[in-house]
């Protein structure tokens, strides 16, 4: 009997010992979480129309994406972002079980950047004038409305369908009335522009890159 009692103790102990390791772990990873987005929110106050974001996710798919780079394999997936009323969204193309629908996605920069299913994300900007400024967010716009699918094969000549950073570098070269053509590369694989052919681009500078707590 005595042992019984002792091995019930044991096992209540252990089971006790268990959940309140878990309750801590819950309460820590619930702290980073919060820390990462007040890390986003940070951003916010430094982001201008026509700002390009990146983001590196950490999923299979991401991991993918990234190994088709050029040459930086920081991110692994890019938008256009647009500050409307008092939200800034981000406008994206993408694709599989991300975005059933497969049209060009608008979503707030918290959900696109979400530090549980990525590490980092980047703002990056180009010089872009007033004008030119108003115009891409007008070609964005037109190709949101017009529900621009995403491009399966990742055919850079074809103008109906994009992939993430077509859809970016094409908004961009139009607003700037063609001035990005001839960073297009059509002699190397990758065919057309990688993501990080946008953000190492010439004209483009950094604002802020931000890696999150794990």
């Amino acid at each position: 009997m005595k042992g019984r009692l002792f091995f019930l103790f044991l096992l209540f102990y252990c089971v006790a010992c268990k959940q309140s390791t878990e309750i801590k772990d819950n309460k820590i990873n619930k702290e980073i979480l919060a820390n990462n987005f007040q890390q986003i929110d940070s951003v916010k106050q430094l982001i201008k129309n026509g700002d390009i974001i990146f983001r590196n996710g950490i999923d299979d798919v991401s991991r993918a994406a990234r190994s088709m780079n050029r040459t930086d394999t920081s991110f692994s997936h890019c938008g256009i972002l647009s500050r409307e009323h008092d939200s800034i969204f981000v406008y994206h193309a993408i694709g599989g079980i991300y975005n059933p629908s497969q049209k060009l996605k608008r979503e707030l920069i918290d959900s696109f950047c979400n530090p549980s299913e990525n590490d980092a994300l980047g703002i990056y900007r180009y010089n872009l004038k007033k004008q030119e400024e108003e115009k891409l967010g007008s070609i964005v716009k037109s190709y949101f409305n017009a529900g621009l699918k995403f491009d399966l094969y990742f055919n850079f000549q074809s103008d109906d369908v994009m992939y993430c950073s077509e859809f970016v570098f094409k908004s961009l070269n139009q607003s700037m009335n063609g001035l990005l053509t001839k960073y297009v590369r059509m002699d190397t694989i990758p065919f057309g522009v990688t993501t990080d052919d946008i953000f190492l681009n010439e004209n483009c500078r950094l604002i802020k890159r931000q890696h999150f707590r794990k």
